[in-house]
């Protein structure tokens, strides 16, 4: 899956999205609870997620809290990040690199 990344100065990896054409929200967590150190503390409501909130999930890693959400609850792309640069983002964005279709349901 190709991801479009967001770099500091120093290449340190700020957040990243993803497109969301074939993935969708469910699709997000999927491939978020694949990844052994993460714990997910909030996902998508069941029924229209997508027209209620732009902040449909948060997950730790290693203490450290992110948010995936649709821009303006309509945008082509989800973003996926943190309040800072952090090494452990590389590894759920190397999750979604990894990631093949179809997606394994």
């Amino acid at each position: 899956m190709r991801i479009y990344e967001d770099r500091n100065r120093n290449g340190q990896l700020r957040s990243f999205e993803v497109s969301n054409t074939t993935l969708g929200r469910r699709g997000v967590v999927r491939i978020l609870r694949r990844i052994p150190e993460v714990t997910i503390l909030r996902e998508p409501k069941q029924l229209f997620s997508w027209f209620r909130e732009d902040e449909f999930c948060t997950f730790e890693i290693g203490g450290t809290k992110f948010l995936v959400e649709e821009p303006y609850g309509d945008n082509s792309r989800y973003w996926i990040g943190g309040p800072r640069q952090n090494d452990k983002l590389e590894i759920v964005a190397q999750a979604f690199r990894a990631q093949r279709w179809p997606l394994g349901f």
